[in-house]
């Protein structure tokens, strides 16, 4: 048996513009874990076992006709996608079992906006690689894992940003890669491994440190939301796009100035930018008409503020997660404090290096 696990993912900076190619944001992978364990079967049988799905079983045979329909279609392409590459590379193909255990969402099963879907295709897709000994970086398991949610129905809008963060770890500086050149590629029928050995025009995968004696802070608000609902929210798509390419204008500077500050451990230039883009994220998602604020990541902000934190919304708002950085412990421990006493759930994650 063969196991391995993916990161979830909490945005820092750059959220609504990283969907647009090229646009840069800060993710970082945190602590709670997709685990995937794969073990190969002396018959053609697939059998999958989720801890949130169920248990389906189809055949080798099978496998490239199954409808991406249902809630299983993402495992399905993930090993539509992972059956192509291993014949790609002269691999036979067999059957497999393979059990799927998520630790991303709460006790009672809500789910915690930590990029549960992202994660369990890359544990997948790093589980079978390392149980067939194919090598692959994690730039090409990004590659290959983005891949699967560009020809998956209702997940190429996103930002990929999540893949990012559970391929690499840690916290990474990503761009989105230019969409329309790899969807040509595949459009060729070129193969799998062929496109993820190329560069990838726009992408950026690169990781950053985070200062030591800082103290990252997320309070969870209880209200799940759902990412690609939100992105197809508001205004006609005309003018969001129109109002996006300004955000993504106005927030590449702000989110280059937090990349600096985390550079050079400058917490005053960080909390500026988580600043600035916040009032950024405010204005775009108010002129689309997304619902983005809720009187609890109101709650959460104003009272990090209060106590001298930086806070910001994680991801697309209207639920979810509010981050806070500061590099004050007593600041954490009142903040922390603070929001339990509102209501808000503080969610003991940190920074998970790969």
């Amino acid at each position: 048996m063969t196991t391995a696990k993916a990161p979830g993912k909490l945005y820092l900076a750059g959220e609504y513009a990283v969907t647009l190619s090229g646009q840069p944001s800060v993710v970082i992978a945190v602590n709670r874990f997709v685990t995937a364990d794969v073990t190969r079967r002396s018959d053609d049988q697939l059998v999958v076992n989720s801890d949130q799905l169920g248990s389906q079983t189809w055949s080798v045979a099978e496998l490239p006709n199954l409808a991406l329909t249902d809630d299983w279609r993402l495992v399905i392409r993930t090993l539509q996608v992972l059956n192509d590459y291993l014949l790609d590379n002269g691999q036979p193909v067999t059957g497999l079992t393979v059990s799927i255990t998520s630790h991303l969402n709460a006790d009672n099963g809500q789910k915690l906006g930590l990029g549960s879907s992202a994660a369990v295709v890359v544990a997948l897709i790093k589980a079978v690689i390392d149980d067939y000994e194919l090598p692959m970086t994690p730039e090409q398991r990004f590659k290959l894992a983005a891949l699967i949610t560009l020809t998956t129905p209702n997940f190429k809008a996103g930002s990929m940003g999540d893949i990012a963060a559970a391929s690499l770890g840690g916290v990474v500086l990503y761009s989105k890669f230019d969409t329309d050149v790899v969807t040509e590629w595949i459009d060729s029928n070129r193969y799998f491994s062929e496109i993820i050995a190329r560069e990838w025009p726009l992408l950026r995968l690169e990781r950053l440190g985070f200062p030591a004696d800082w103290q990252l802070l997320v309070g969870w608000t209880g209200a799940p939301a759902d990412t690609q609902q939100m992105l197809a929210q508001g205004a006609s798509s005309v003018d969001k796009q129109r109002a996006k390419q300004l955000l993504a204008q106005n927030t590449a500077p702000l989110v280059n100035m937090l990349v600096e500050g985390l550079r050079r451990m400058d917490y005053d230039k960080v909390a500026t930018a988580l600043r600035l883009n916040q009032e950024q994220l405010f204005t775009y998602t108010s002129q689309v008409g997304v619902s983005y604020m809720t009187s609890q990541l109101l709650t959460l902000l104003s009272t990090a503020s209060e106590l001298g934190a930086s806070a910001k919304i994680s991801g697309a708002g209207g639920g979810d997660n509010g981050i806070a950085i500061t590099n004050n412990p007593l600041v954490a421990k009142a903040l922390t404090q603070a929001w339990r006493a509102a209501g808000i759930q503080p969610l003991p994650l940190s920074i998970a290096t790969l």
